[in-house]
């Protein structure tokens, strides 16, 4: 939307808008943030819901990363399937691709699957929880290089 908008609105308008967006990118990654830190205070005999934080840790920090590159803002339950949706110029973005996808099968198994246990799972929940914080990190240093502190 900024860019459409740039040719008709002055910087300092821009900037307005722009400043909603960063406002929006931090509010995302913090919710992300907040998953993430409710998942390592769970202990570990609630697998599911361990599994279904840290999903949801990464879920809204890559939504922050993409409404930040994209400018794209979604909230319909098709938008789980975007997982893999990582910018190109992000760190490690083989690994995320592939990995945040196993993460979002795991929380579907975790959350729908009455007879599924944890041997089930794809990651391990250390492995899921090394995951998300890693990608945790390379998101902050991807936003922060890019001018938005998180």
């Amino acid at each position: 939307m900024l860019e459409n908008l740039r040719h008709i609105l002055d910087t300092k308008a821009c900037n307005v808008i722009q400043h909603e967006i960063d406002k929006n990118v931090k509010a995302l990654f913090g919710l992300g943030e907040e998953h993430f830190r409710f998942a390592k205070q769970t202990q570990k005999k609630l697998w599911r819901q361990r599994i279904s934080r840290l999903y949801y840790g990464a879920y809204n920090v890559r939504r922050a990363v993409e409404l930040h590159t994209e400018g794209i803002y979604r909230t319909d339950a098709s938008d789980h399937k975007n997982m893999h949706n990582i910018p190109d110029t992000f760190p490690n973005q083989d690994k995320y691709k592939s990995r945040l996808v196993n993460l979002r099968d795991d929380r579907n198994l975790a959350d729908y699957d009455h007879d599924a246990g944890e041997p089930d799972l794809i990651l391990t929940q250390d492995t899921a929880e090394t995951l998300v914080a890693d990608f945790i990190k390379d998101a902050r240093d991807f936003l922060e290089n890019r001018g938005v502190n998180v």
